[in-house]
């Protein structure tokens, strides 16, 4: 049983280190979309271009937040799926 315990355990360590690498594509790429936008607003682009870039970035940090809270501050036995925008901000005003 505690070999069992044990694959498990790894197996799990795996996964998480999968999701996190996934997290850290997320927040890579909201970063990105930031830079793009002050690389564009200082070589006076187009200010719909520029308002793209920073709502897509808006919108992908939001997710990740979404992504980060639903992984780790996810009731052990909850069948909830994914933390709705509503229960996450409330869980972080809880948190805080």
């Amino acid at each position: 049983m505690g070999a069992m315990n044990a694959a498990e355990r790894v197996r799990e360590e795996e996964h998480f280190r999968k999701v996190e690498g996934a997290m850290m594509d997320v927040e890579y790429a909201a970063r990105r979309l930031s830079e793009a936008a002050k690389e564009l607003k200082k070589d006076d682009a187009a200010p719909y271009l520029i308002a793209a870039l920073e709502t897509a970035a808006g919108a992908v940090r939001a997710d990740h937040s979404r992504l980060v809270k639903s992984v780790y501050w996810r009731p052990p036995s909850s069948d909830q799926g994914e933390l709705t925008a509503d229960q996450g901000e409330q869980q972080q005003r809880l948190a805080s």
